[in-house]
């Protein structure tokens, strides 16, 4: 392709993620990491070699200031724009090809069918493509071992193997189901809408998640799959694990903000972990859901979320979009502290323009929820609605449409007649390649802590992503979809904060409440891992303070299993969660102790029922804010028996709990007698020992029928005196 024609497929690019970060490179901007540098944004379709980063340099070169940043009165295709890119692109051919010493050039070329994802759409398309891939592999993780590959542009119009784009093509060790491969590129390309949610809220770096695809060597025996990526260049690091591992001797912000982030901005229905890549440039991440059984072994849903947030400290990002802390009792952010100084020594400055995580001025690209989301939200007791997720993200889109108006930062600047498609940008979409450089990729391997392959080499992927693979790349998408735009965004994040979750909580009805939240299934998940002592070391004794105290903000957040376990070891009695933790038999606890009890039971929990009942029938472990109370005792004895869940023997659930006939017996007896509330009632409690007896010959009780029977006729005759 000549560079005037480059230069025409790149009109509208001025404004673009790219040669902004040009700019702030120019201008020595903040930055994260040390090694900071700009690649030049050259598309996947041209013919020329492949473009190498320059580190601290920009390859606009000695341009003036007003060359590189044009002026708002001139067009977008005005001469000082063309020739800043036609500079580039001189300087960009000049550099050499990272792995020409390979001779890649010289392997046979392979036909293969290329299978990509499109996350907007959900849908699979596929097409052929040539390459050439390296017979020995040139890394190897603990789970994938990688190739180099040459892939020829379908633009190409010859076969010019030595100016075609690096790339790494990876396949499993270990013989895997092929959906592996095609579940690990959803992931991925569901992991990207969040990467362009989190830049719409301008953080103070963008992040961007690698495109990924899968090749089908149709001409191999079996046609084995391989994952394909861009080969980028770099320090690779993993930043964070699915298991909360966080690495500390490289001090970033951005990782973690960005996985704080997509738990609160999804609702807490999902979080984007495994953050590892060249930079903020990241690959193979992982996506723990509520329910944790999507995309394989590595969701190890709420569990997952735990141990990310027992891991991590608020930053400087995290406060400034308003990310709120997750709740960790004293003891556990005094680990933390350490941590917390240690960040205050990264580079990262903020700018103070950052949206609020959730805010209604954050704009987006495409009026479709994410297909993850659809699912879980239809699969989640949080009964959001559709029209709640239709303002999210679509995927792989632009972050910015071509002309849209920026700030003085740099950020775009919407209305309500925004359009996401004019005639300019299908004709620029018609120049590209279905690729269109967004595709990119460096060997990793996601479900391990310790697997971080370093690679060292000239690369050639966009680090920061001027456009992404469009719609048309994946066949035509209505044009309905693509301009839904929304004049106001809901406001759909959940704060990490038990605090505010209760609040949301306090406005549903009881039902609703209990095990809704899954902020208070992630709390519960902290105290089975406390339990376990995954969060101490082998010698040490597990933390039972912080244990309770998450136990406590799981309660608070409606989960009947704290709820229960709470009321029972406060009421002292066996408790099936936490079970060697006991707290002090003081008034104040046994009051608390019936308080959770009593939840539980008006949320449909028959053994606390039973223990509400016993506790007004009895007057103990009632606690002295209450008194002795038949007709309440009644009330729950009725709600215990009006359970439906009865075996064939009359006893609940096949279990030891006392069987309906003796239940029976003690509300027939209890009317007869009359008290503490309750008046006599001889004739209801003639037909409740009927029940209870014939409950007991159903149970096989004869002889207790027997005498139930005749209490129900001493019943009856006191009635008739």
């Amino acid at each position: 392709m000549a560079d005037e024609d480059l230069i025409f497929s790149m009109e509208g690019l001025d404004n673009s993620p790219m040669l902004k970060d040009c700019r702030s490179d120019c201008n020595k901007a903040d930055s994260d990491e040390e090694d900071n540098y700009f690649i030049c944004p050259i598309t996947d379709d041209v013919s020329s070699p492949p473009v190498a980063k320059t580190k601290k340099s920009c390859l606009f070169g000695s341009l003036t200031k007003e060359t590189q940043y044009g002026t708002s009165s001139s067009p977008r295709n005005s001469f000082s724009f063309r020739e800043a890119w036609k500079h580039a692109i001189q300087k960009a051919k000049q550099m050499p090809d990272p792995w020409a010493e390979f001779h890649l050039e010289d392997i046979e070329t392979e036909h293969a069918i290329r299978h990509r994802y499109n996350a907007v759409s959900g849908q699979w398309v596929q097409d052929e493509v040539l390459i050439k891939m390296a017979s020995q592999p040139f890394g190897r993780g603990a789970m994938r071992e990688c190739y180099r590959t040459k892939k020829l542009s379908n633009f190409s119009h010859s076969q010019q193997w030595k100016s075609a784009y690096n790339y790494v093509s990876k396949r499993y060790l270990e013989t895997v189901d092929r959906d592996v491969y095609f579940e690990d590129v959803r992931l991925q390309m569901e992991a990207k809408l969040w990467g362009e949610e989190y830049n719409r809220h301008k953080p103070p770096k963008q992040v961007d998640i690698v495109q990924m695809c899968i090749l089908e060597m149709k001409d191999r025996p079996g046609k084995p799959l391989f994952h394909l990526e861009h080969y980028i260049e770099g320090k690779y690091i993993k930043y964070n694990s699915n298991s909360g591992f966080v690495r500390d001797d490289n001090i970033r912000l951005t990782p973690q903000a960005f996985s704080h982030f997509t738990f609160e901005r999804s609702g807490h229905q999902l979080i984007v972990v495994d953050i590892q890549g060249v930079g903020d440039l990241y690959t193979d991440p992982q996506i723990h859901t509520e329910c944790g059984t999507d995309f394989g072994d590595g969701n190890l849903g709420v569990r997952g979320m735990a141990l990310f947030f027992h891991s991590h400290a608020c930053n400087r990002i995290c406060k400034s979009m308003k990310l709120t802390p997750f709740d960790l009792s004293p003891r556990e952010n005094d680990v933390l502290d350490n941590c917390s100084k240690m960040l205050q020594s990264a580079q990262t400055v903020l700018r103070g323009i950052e949206e609020k995580c959730g805010s209604s001025r954050v704009r987006t690209i495409s009026g479709s929820r994410p297909p993850l989301l659809s699912r879980l939200s239809e699969n989640s007791g949080d009964d959001i609605s559709d029209m709640l997720f239709d303002s999210l993200p679509s995927s792989p889109s632009p972050a910015t449409p071509h002309g849209h108006r920026f700030d003085v930062h740099g950020w775009p600047i919407f209305n309500e007649n925004d359009n996401l498609h004019s005639d300019d940008n299908n004709s620029l979409d018609n120049h590209r390649d279905s690729e269109n450089g967004g595709d990119s990729g460096c060997p990793s391997e996601k479900r391990s802590e310790s697997d971080e392959m370093e690679h060292r080499a000239h690369g050639n992927y966009n680090r920061r992503r001027f456009e992404s693979e469009s719609e048309d790349s994946f066949g035509k998408v209505s044009a309905e979809k693509w301009n839904q735009f929304h004049a106001t965004r809901v406001n759909i994040h959940r704060s990490s904060a038990v605090a505010c979750e209760v609040r949301r909580l306090n406005d549903l009805a009881l039902e609703k409440k209990i095990g809704k939240s899954i902020l208070g299934k992630v709390h519960l998940a902290m105290v089975r891992y406390h339990e376990a002592g995954r969060f101490c070391e082998k010698d040490q004794n597990w933390d039972q303070e912080s244990a309770i105290y998450h136990l406590e903000h799981a309660a608070h957040c409606g989960e009947l299993e704290a709820i229960i376990g709470l009321g029972l070891m406060c009421s002292q009695m066996p408790h099936h969660i936490l079970t060697e933790v006991s707290v002090e038999d003081t008034e104040e606890n046994k009051i608390k102790g019936f308080n959770y009890l009593l939840i539980a039971a008006e949320a449909g929990d028959r053994p606390s029922m039973l223990h509400i009942a016993r506790a007004y029938d009895t007057g103990i472990s009632l606690g002295s804010d209450r008194l002795q109370d038949w007709q309440e005792a009644l009330f729950w004895y009725n709600s215990a028996l009006n359970m439906t869940d009865y075996d064939e023997g009359g006893e609940y659930d096949g279990t030891q709990d006392e069987p309906k006939y003796m239940l029976l017996a003690r509300e027939a007896e209890m009317l007869i007698t009359g008290g503490f509330n309750l008046e006599k009632d001889p004739q209801r409690s003639g037909d409740l020992y009927t029940e209870a007896a014939e409950a007991a010959i159903e149970a096989m009780k004869g002889r207790l029928a027997n005498q139930y029977y005749q209490k129900a006729e001493e019943a009856w005759a006191l009635m008739e005196e």
